[in-house]
């Protein structure tokens, strides 16, 4: 793929090798994930009760012995085996499989993600639909681009005509945000549960205009202030706060379930919290 074809021009060499390295870790992700889509996979339930399996803890490893080739004295955060090199400059972030619910339903809305910091500042980021053969990504200062193709986060700026999607309504509710959930979807011109990366990969790609998370991890987040910014949409949570990490390179929050998330097209950012900020109690 032509540097064109993955960045616009006017980006620093070195961030466009490391957009490289990162589009070509989530080929390999890819590679790895579909030898187990749709098969009878062993699945474990994490203390979390969330699931993992092979495909899940395999990709993770095969990404880690990469970037040990690749990019020597980086650090790595990853979902299944925690934090490696937590003082380098460097931190790749990797959720091998974001959606593993969805995985192991043979449902294709599950992908691998990835972001890469330089202390505070994300340099690239990726989000690659496995099943779907499809990813976005995007470079600080280069854009971001849908297989290839520069892409926009949408135009729409009344909330009556937008696309509202999330996980499920079951924690926003157990989060305390139900009651300003149920009148940002009833609001909006239509709603999907089309969370987890699936929905962030829309609301970049101009589809849909509100992604809504209220509790997540560090690598389930950490492609999107710079995928939305290239976009030109905005990202933050639901507090408001933009930063995954502070100025140290150290993430702002607990990594584990320590952060919630809000994507959108940035013209419905503020309705979006105005409505998810009556919080109720809880």
């Amino acid at each position: 793929m032509e540097n064109r074809e993955i960045a616009k021009a006017g980006v620093a060499p070195e961030n466009l090798e490391l957009l490289k390295i990162a589009l070509k870790t989530a080929e390999l992700a890819e590679e790895n994930i579909l030898k187990f889509y749709q098969n009878d996979v062993g699945v474990e339930w994490k203390a979390d009760k969330t699931p993992v399996t092979i495909a899940d803890k395999g990709t993770e490893e095969l990404a880690r012995k990469f970037w040990a080739k690749e990019t020597p004295g980086f650090g790595v955060i990853g979902e299944e085996f925690g934090i490696e090199s937590p003082d380098a400059e460097y931190q790749w972030v990797i959720d091998p499989i974001d959606g593993t619910k969805s995985f192991i339903h043979g449902v294709p809305l599950f992908g691998t993600l990835i972001g890469l910091y330089h202390k505070n500042v994300p340099i690239a980021s990726v989000i690659r639909l496995p099943a779907m053969k499809s990813a976005v990504w995007a470079v600080n200062g280069g854009g971001a681009f849908l297989d290839g193709r520069e892409v926009r986060a949408s135009k729409v700026s009344q909330l009556s005509d937008a696309l509202v999607l999330s996980g499920t309504v079951n924690t926003m509710e157990d989060k305390g945000f139900g009651e300003g959930f149920t009148k940002l979807r009833r609001s909006a011109r239509l709603h999907r549960g089309w969370g987890d990366c699936y929905g962030y990969y829309l609301v970049a790609a101009g589809r849909a205009e509100i992604m809504v998370d209220p509790v997540v991890s560090l690598w389930d987040i950490a492609p999107f202030p710079l995928l939305m910014k290239e976009a030109g949409g905005k990202f933050s949570t639901i507090d408001g706060k933009t930063e995954l990490f502070d100025a140290n390179g150290k993430p702002t929050a607990p990594i584990y379930e320590g952060f919630t998330s809000i994507a959108t097209n940035g013209l419905l950012h503020d309705t979006a919290l105005n409505f998810l900020t009556r919080r109720s109690e809880g």
